[in-house]
């Protein structure tokens, strides 16, 4: 039974592969967000009780973020739970709900694809650049956007097939 929703806004992670996947990209975030907590904290303990700050924590914070802003949107994709027009939508017939679905589905994947090429481009250019106290490769961050792009467009087009093709998308 569908909740009456567009095929490409349904959540459900179906197949024990699929949820180990989305639990294993869970923890991700979590313990990048528990590390960029800690990190933080030491710095800023570090910084006005011991006047000795970490400057180091700062890049490895930044590229921290971007990763769990990468890895929420994917989850948020996965699920189903990112914004979106249901006022409007919902007011259309089943039929033509699914259709637009589809359409948007192929559209916002090939446009997610396309963005991530253009980042993967960026990131051959670029990616090898250092930061300025650790050294790191910025890399690191970058791949993070073209990660969650690539995710994104992968989940778009997969849903937008099994809802031309074969029945539910979620």
């Amino acid at each position: 039974m569908t909740s009456g929703r567009p095929p490409m806004l349904e959540g459900a992670v179906k197949g024990p592969v699929a949820r180990a996947a989305v639990r294993g990209t869970e923890m991700l975030a979590a313990g990048l967000m528990g590390s960029i907590v800690l990190l933080v904290l030491a710095n800023a303990l570090g910084r006005y009780l011991f006047d000795r700050p970490l400057p180091w924590s700062e890049e490895i914070v930044m590229t921290a973020m971007i990763w769990v802003a990468s890895v929420g949107i994917v989850l948020g994709i996965v699920r189903g739970s990112l914004i979106c027009c249901d006022v409007l939508v919902m007011r259309l017939p089943v039929r033509l709900r699914r259709m637009l679905g589809v359409v948007c589905g192929v559209l916002g994947g090939l446009t997610l694809a396309f963005f991530a090429m253009k980042i993967g481009a960026y990131l051959s250019l670029f990616g090898a650049d250092v930061t300025p106290i650790l050294r790191m490769p910025k890399g690191l961050g970058i791949a993070a956007l073209m990660l969650s792009m690539a995710g994104m467009a992968a989940v778009l087009l997969f849903r937008s097939a099994r809802a031309a093709f074969g029945g539910s998308a979620s």
